[in-house]
C-alpha cells in the first residue's frame, strides 16, 4: 500500500475493474475509453518530468495540480520526489433532509415580523445540468 496515495485510491487500484465499475465511489476519476486516471496531487518543484512520460498536467494554485495519468503509470507518479500526496476526485451528492429545521426557519417564521419568503428569488444550481429560478408568489 503506497503511503502517498489516499486510502480510497489505493483501494480503487487494488479492486478489479469489473467490481470497481459497480461501486459509486471507486471508479470516479477513471476514463474507461482512454484507460486513464484523473488525479489531484499536492507537489513542490517542477512536474516537467511527468509531462515527458505523457502525463497531462493542469497546474492549479498553491502547489496543486490535476494529472491525467495512463493507468499503468499511476503507481509511478507517487515515486517522484516532487509529489507529496495523490488523491482521486470524489463524487458529490446533494441532499436536503429537513433543511428548514436545521436552518431554524420555523423559529424565524413563527414570530414578528412573520417572514414568509414572498418576493424572494431562489436559484437552485444542479450538478451542471442547468439553473432553475423559482419565485414564491
Amino acid at each position: 500500500m503506497n503511503q502517498k496515495l489516499e486510502n480510497i485510491l489505493n483501494l480503487a487500484l487494488e479492486t478489479p475493474e469489473a467490481i470497481r465499475e459497480l461501486t459509486e465511489d471507486l471508479n470516479v476519476g477513471f476514463d474507461t475509453s482512454a484507460r486513464t486516471w484523473e488525479l489531484i496531487v499536492k507537489y513542490h518543484g517542477s512536474l516537467a518530468p511527468l509531462e515527458g512520460l505523457g502525463i497531462v498536467v493542469e497546474h492549479l494554485i498553491a502547489g496543486y495540480a490535476i494529472l491525467t495519468v495512463p493507468q499503468q503509470l499511476v503507481e509511478n507518479v507517487s515515486d517522484f520526489e516532487q509529489i507529496e500526496y495523490v488523491e482521486k476526485p470524489k463524487r458529490y451528492f446533494y441532499s436536503q433532509i429537513g433543511p428548514a429545521d436545521r436552518a431554524c426557519v420555523t423559529q424565524v417564521t413563527m414570530r414578528e415580523p412573520f417572514l414568509n419568503g414572498k418576493g424572494v428569488l431562489l436559484a437552485v444550481l444542479d450538478s451542471g445540468e442547468g439553473v432553475n429560478i423559482m419565485s414564491s408568489r
